[in-house]
């Protein structure tokens, strides 16, 4: 007896399409702002280019968790404030 085939899923959506993906920008830009620190000198903190900053608060690339803190470390905040900054902002 053949198999009969097996519905086919749906993808998942990916996170850089979701609306929440929206509040993850605007909370990296947020803290950064909130810091008074310009592009530049966030990623001078973070030892990395000027253009990797903004490339984070545009979307084009995706932080993992240690960045994310490292991020909020340098803008004199933490991870779970950014957290919550984040949960704000898509509630």
């Amino acid at each position: 007896m053949p198999k009969k085939p097996r519905p086919r899923k749906q993808p998942a959506q990916k996170s850089q399409s979701r609306p929440e993906n929206g509040a993850v920008l605007a909370a990296l830009r947020d803290v950064r702002e909130r810091a008074d620190l310009l592009q530049a000198q966030l990623a001078e903190r973070l030892g990395r280019s000027q253009s990797y900053v903004s490339s984070a608060e545009r979307g084009v690339i995706r932080l993992d968790a240690l960045q994310l803190a490292d991020w909020a470390e340098a803008c004199g905040s933490t991870l779970t404030d950014l957290a919550r900054m984040i949960e704000a902002g898509w509630r």
